[in-house]
């Protein structure tokens, strides 16, 4: 079945960025103090859609060399790549089938710099034994757990630790955005439904509190105890899994690990339960469990699991970006204003920093507070 494009999408690029360029205010101002970047080899992993675009031709027009590596193939839109490319951007990694290839085939550009979603620059650098990095940037915190598996040679910022990031985007802007996509490419709301976070970090309490104000019943399943406790607070039904999925008619994953809902858990699912990842990674669901695929709408597949019928949401991709446009111009501005800031203070400051993991300085980030 054709995955059609969203409304958006089929606005023509050149009306759509400058829709952006009229909105992203804050992320224009981080570019205009951007120190010049001459000799500066940038290895930029991100979701490749119009959001960023804004963020990477400023890297490329203060002087950089920058070479794109997708944060995911499934989120990447083709014409964003193309107006990169016109701009100079390296955007030969994004053909490749992998992020490990390409990954691996940027490490082989010999960057000096890094800004990425989910480290597989750095990571592979480290594995590699590549020492010409100097810096780096991470945005998300399934990027943070990678690095803590290496040992890596340069100082890396944790751009997902600073308050604006985790407190405006990831806790608001995924749910909303989420939602939406689900909405649109279903012609649902989530009136009277029952809807299981598993995950409840700021992505999957954002989850819960959008879902709630679209009026659904929320179900939580989360592992750590305070974690638990705040959600109970909030008023939600918390439990395992387990205890919860057989009452859920939409289950969301927002944990950024493999099989957080495993194959025995489809088990026990509620016959026409909707099965969506909104998390960083595409394993969250193990998908390869429910079998084949029916085609019933673009972007959703009904799978027989026994004696129901599940249907599975951007076939268990990060869905507000593989179904739909993903966060807001407005709410992703602070965002990509925090990563264009902090990459600007990581390349002037940054290199002075001991090898590992270290939290960005306030005065990193503060010229891209609203």
């Amino acid at each position: 079945m054709s995955q059609a494009p969203t409304a958006w999408q089929a606005v023509p690029l050149d009306e759509r960025i400058a829709w952006a360029r009229r909105t992203m205010t804050l992320t224009a101002r981080a570019a205009a103090q951007l120190p010049p970047m001459r000799g500066v080899r940038l290895a930029c992993t991100a979701h490749l859609d119009l959001k960023m675009l804004l963020a990477i031709e400023a890297f490329a027009r203060a002087g950089a060399l920058v070479a794109v590596v997708p944060a995911n193939p499934h989120t990447t839109q083709w014409d964003v790549v193309g107006w990169l490319h016109a701009e100079g951007v390296e955007t030969a990694f994004t053909r490749f089938p992998d992020e490990a290839q390409a990954a691996a085939a940027c490490v082989e550009w010999a960057p000096t710099h890094a800004l990425e979603m989910g480290a597989v620059v750095m990571t592979a650098a480290a594995r590699a034994g590549y020492p010409g990095l100097r810096a780096g940037v991470e945005v998300t915190r399934t990027g943070i757990d990678r690095l803590f598996r290496v040992e890596v040679g340069h100082p890396v910022f944790d751009l997902d630790a600073v308050p604006l990031k985790s407190a405006l985007h990831n806790r608001f802007a995924v749910g909303t955005s989420t939602w939406a996509t689900l909405a649109a490419r279903t012609n649902l709301s989530l009136h009277a439904k029952s809807v299981l976070v598993v995950g409840y970090g700021e992505v999957g309490a954002g989850l819960a509190r959008s879902a709630r104000a679209y009026g659904a019943q929320i179900l939580v399943a989360e592992p750590d105890p305070s974690r638990r406790a705040v959600a109970s607070y909030e008023g939600y039904r918390v439990g395992t899994a387990d205890e919860l999925i057989a009452d859920a008619d939409i289950a969301v994953t927002a944990t950024g690990r493999p099989a957080s809902i495993p194959a025995p858990l489809l088990g026990q699912a509620k016959d026409g339960c909707i099965l969506l990842n909104a998390g960083h990674s595409d394993d969250e669901i193990e998908v390869t469990a429910l079998g084949p695929a029916r085609p019933v709408l673009p972007h959703l597949t009904a799978h027989r699991y026994g004696d129901r019928e599940l249907f599975l949401f951007a076939a268990g991709r990060i869905a507000n970006l593989v179904a739909g446009d993903g966060d807001s111009l407005n709410v992703f501005d602070t965002t990509a204003a925090l990563m264009t800031a902090s990459l600007g203070w990581t390349i002037t400051e940054g290199s002075t920093y001991p090898p590992g993991l270290h939290p960005l300085p306030t005065t990193a980030w503060r010229p891209a507070t609203p």
